[in-house]
């Protein structure tokens, strides 16, 4: 007798007496011998217990089962060891045991063999038939499955996301997916009907295929203590004491958690890259690429296919072999697109369906391929205004501003100035190895002073400049560059001092005059006053002047 998983007995062979007198016992096609239902018998023990059993007449619990013995072995599927069916050899009471249950253990052992080879034959025939669409489904999240739905093989993407796992499911069953991750849509490819015909599979294969699935990112549950915990280490390349950023660190902390875009605005050089960065650290997609764009440097006619790619012969000079762009580069990771407000619009246009569908089609193609991003943008540019003037999509400002972080500049932190100096000058003398520095009171004033509209970037390329060209451990206000932009000052004090009473009133007029007209340029007020610049500090300083 053959039975399935479940002991309802699927065929019965033997001496057609036997065969017809047990049909009369409820030994035929179709009859469910299962301990739960039948009570103690050899096909049903042996499913209950997981081993090969026999039992003899007057162990069975169905009188009509008494005069029969009867040794049972499990069928199993050599890929996991689990149960296909049981195999039953049944005779009149009497016969020898340990020969008989040895005669169904070897028998169902060849039919799992058997069974193993087939399944072989069609994995590898299923196998070859994907390889040569191999591009359609080389990229996405993509399982090539038997016709039991187990995976025989998977795209990159797949294997990635799925590293370290056992995976085996059946089909119209879920894809285990990593824990931040949500299962969304599970296509099953089937290569008989499914299949476009340029894509069927061969005709003798049983059925099976590929399943794309579509993921998205899902946020991880916080226990309160993680929700107010300090900032994640991802953040400690920001250097601050300011309360707005360390509050702005925790925002962006909090929107990591999620998938949706982030658009972090702020003048140049206030670390907006380095946000991006730290948010794609404390990310689902922290252990995929972290791509960077920077979209001023984009031309009009290359923008698409720099973000898309583009397939062979799609312009002259392209690659005859074609190139992927940075949203299939970013893939399973985060794409951070600087400068987004330099797009032209109608890159924009393509830049909006991406965010909207996740799919890039390439410059050139027509074929879709599903990508899974992670978008941070960044600009210095105020996009509500640009797109209320027509000069950004409104559609796409939208899409990018779900969540937004507006970076403060470097003299709205008064704070972090000596905590930049420091460290600034810490990295250099590790950089350069050309000994400590340290900057004088006074220039530690006129760097505090200075609007700084570069920023941390404008602040940290002048403090190496001075640190390079100085030959001494303390670096003073004669070390800064001439081309260094002081502000105006005293105006209000030329004014008054118009009219000086004496020789000293009119030298300390004469040096505020020259400040105002140099704008605040040490180098041009000595040279427009005749003095040089070490005495014009000494005069600054005897008037108390500040500078």
């Amino acid at each position: 007798m053959l039975t399935d998983t479940s002991g309802v007995i699927l065929e019965v062979h033997g001496n057609g007496e036997m065969v017809a007198s047990a049909r009369g016992r409820a030994v035929a096609p179709g009859f469910d011998w299962h301990e739960m239902r039948a009570g103690t018998n050899a096909i049903g023990t042996a499913l209950a217990t997981d081993a090969p059993t026999i039992v003899h007449t007057s162990e069975h619990y169905c009188s009509g089962a008494k005069i029969w013995d009867c040794a049972a072995a499990i069928i199993r599927d050599l890929h996991d060891g689990s149960p296909v069916g049981v195999l039953d050899i049944t005779s009149l009471g009497g016969l020898s045991g340990a020969h008989t249950l040895a005669f169904a253990v070897t028998a169902a052992k060849q039919i799992e063999h058997t069974l193993h080879s087939m399944e072989l034959a069609r994995s590898v025939q299923l196998l070859n038939w994907y390889r040569s669409q191999r591009g359609r489904w080389r990229r996405g999240f993509n399982l090539l499955l038997d016709r039991r739905g187990r995976v025989i093989t998977m795209s990159d993407a797949a294997h990635e996301a799925l590293s370290g796992q056992s995976v085996s499911f059946r089909i119209a069953g879920r894809i285990p997916v990593p824990e931040q991750d949500e299962l969304l849509v599970v296509d099953h490819l089937d290569p008989y009907s499914a299949a476009p015909p340029a894509h069927r599979a061969p005709a003798d294969l049983w059925p099976g295929g590929v399943a794309t699935v579509a993921i998205r990112h899902r946020p991880a549950k916080l226990s309160q203590h993680e929700v107010t915990r300090e900032r994640h280490p991802a953040f400690d390349a920001i250097s601050t004491r300011d309360s707005q950023l360390l509050n702005l660190m925790h925002q962006a902390q909090r929107m990591a958690l999620s998938n949706a875009p982030v658009l972090v605005t702020g003048e140049t050089g206030t670390g907006k890259e380095l946000f991006a960065q730290a948010i794609h650290r404390c990310s689902a997609v922290a252990n995929g690429p972290f791509v960077a764009v920077n979209c001023g440097t984009l031309t009009r006619e290359l923008a698409v296919s720099e973000l898309l790619g583009y397939e062979a012969g799609a312009f002259t000079g392209a690659s005859s072999k074609g190139r992927s762009g940075k949203f299939e580069e970013a893939d399973g990771g985060t794409l951070f697109l600087d400068e987004i407000g330099e797009l032209s619009l109608d890159v924009q246009v393509h830049l909006l369906r991406v965010l909207q569908d996740n799919v890039v089609i390439r410059l050139g193609g027509n074929r879709e391929r599903y990508v899974r991003v992670r978008i941070i943008a960044a600009t210095n540019r105020d996009l509500r205004l640009e797109s209320e003037a027509g000069a950004f999509r409104s559609d796409l400002y939208f899409r990018l501003k779900v969540l937004n972080l507006a970076l403060p500049p470097l003299r709205a932190r008064p704070e972090d100035f000596q905590l930049l100096i420091d460290k600034f000058l810490s990295r250099l003398q590790r950089e350069y190895g050309l000994g400590s520095r340290v900057l004088t009171p006074e220039l530690r004033e006129v760097l505090m002073r200075y609007q700084w509209p570069g920023n941390v970037r404008e602040l940290h390329g002048l403090l190496e400049r001075m640190y390079i060209l100085s030959n001494q451990p303390v670096l003073g206000v004669d070390d800064l560059p001439d081309d260094f932009a002081r502000p105006p000052q005293l105006m209000a004090e030329s004014m008054h001092a118009r009219n000086p009473a004496n020789l000293r009133d009119r030298e300390r007029h004469s040096i505020v005059e020259a400040l105002a007209g140099s704008a605040g340029n040490l180098s041009k007020a000595a040279a427009a006053l005749g003095i040089s610049r070490s005495t014009l500090y000494r005069k600054l300083r005897q008037y108390g002047i500040p500078f």
